[in-house]
């Protein structure tokens, strides 16, 4: 059969799943098949014209240049997938394609466009795969027409037949590339929804844990080679105190609201540069970059002390936050390093009574920022 399903894998989509799946691809072909037909029956009509022919084929070619192109989007749209419903329209139009060819008894220059337009839309549409089984279909088709219609072999085309198959070999190309950059610029679209997708923390919308510290490492790296200017970068932890209270007092949902409101108030402290990550549970992180030891130190002790004090909107339930500050410094190997002293500095805060700072030092002496 020249539409023979391939055998199914193991990692295949379920038939069920494809219910209703390509209403889309069905409405682009419908566009393209209405242009090509309407446009390619003048080609026709024109070999016709040049080797006259019985009026059931002028009939024929009408329906199918005006008629099927309504009819297949019809009876794509009414079936249970309408993707398969389409690429097997697309074998249809290669099939009848086939038989046109035999109906202009090989007039070489309408043949060869009605071929080579056919194969473009297969190939767009399915790749090689439906090409390989729309010009079966061709073939098929047009050895049958060919003993039906006892046709001759003519190839000579008159200039009026070239002169109408002008503009289907310069418009419908056109078409078809303009179809296909637009359905390319989605494809792209959608892989960058994706790509954000896979980085983002789905609760908080920031960085999740797996992006961000692949920015570490790549900060790290800028920093330990030099190449990051002369201001410096440090690593700030924080963990929100008492949230597993939250939890077991107030519910989950609660809990989840207290992380979206977090994430939104270092959203709205933080600047722009500033890499905000949620490293897990109620542990967040950020990079701060390219600025010097006060004014880190500053804007770090400022988010504790908003979180402190957080307002209606970005309501903490009385949670508050502890956290752990510390520069980049040549002597760390490698970033996993950077981030266990953020770690001891964040511990640190919390064996100090919670709600405050502290500063990890190279002299390992920690200081105690009272909140």
């Amino acid at each position: 059969m020249l539409y023979r399903r391939r055998p199914g894998r193991a990692d295949d989509v379920p038939p069920e799943a494809l219910i209703g799946k390509g209403v889309r691809f069905v409405q682009r072909i419908y566009r393209l098949r209405v242009i090509g037909l309407g446009i390619g029956f003048f080609c026709v009509a024109a070999g016709f014209l040049q080797h006259p022919v019985a009026w059931p084929l002028w009939l024929g070619l009408f329906a199918h240049g005006y008629v099927w192109p309504h009819l297949a989007r019809y009876w794509a749209l009414r079936s249970a997938i309408p993707y398969r419903a389409e690429r097997r329209n697309l074998i249809i139009d290669a099939a009848v394609g086939g038989f046109w060819i035999a109906a202009l008894n090989g007039n070489l220059v309408p043949s060869a466009v009605i071929l080579s337009m056919l194969s473009m839309d297969n190939i767009a549409a399915g790749g090689l795969r439906l090409f390989m089984r729309g010009l079966y279909a061709s073939l098929i088709a047009c050895a049958l027409g060919w003993w039906l219609l006892d046709a001759h072999f003519l190839p000579q085309s008159d200039l009026a037949t070239i002169l109408a198959c002008l503009p289907m070999m310069a418009l419908y190309p056109l078409a078809l590339g303009k179809s296909t950059y637009e359905m390319s610029k989605k494809l792209a679209e959608r892989s960058r929804q994706f790509e954000i997708v896979s980085q983002t923390d789905g609760l908080t919308r920031l960085f999740n844990r797996r992006y961000w510290e692949s920015l570490l490492m790549a900060e790290f790296a800028q920093r330990s080679q030099g190449d990051a200017g002369p201001q410096q970068a440090f690593l700030l932890l924080l963990d929100l105190d008492h949230f597993k209270s939250i939890n077991d007092t107030h519910g989950h949902l609660i809990g989840d609201e207290v992380l979206r409101n977090f994430a939104r108030l270092l959203r709205g402290a933080l600047r722009a540069a500033d890499l905000i990550g949620r490293y897990g549970g109620e542990e967040f992180v950020v990079i701060l970059r390219d600025l010097t030891q006060d004014e880190a130190l500053r804007l770090s002790q400022r988010l504790v002390e908003t979180a402190r004090a957080a307002d209606d909107e970005n309501n903490l339930y009385g949670c508050t936050v502890s956290a752990g500050l510390v520069p980049f410094s040549h002597d760390m190997e490698a970033h996993f390093v950077w981030l266990q002293r953020a770690d001891h500095a964040m511990y640190c805060a919390k064996e100090s009574g919670r709600d405050r700072l502290v500063v990890w030092e190279a002299s390992l002496a920690r200081r105690n920022t009272a909140a």
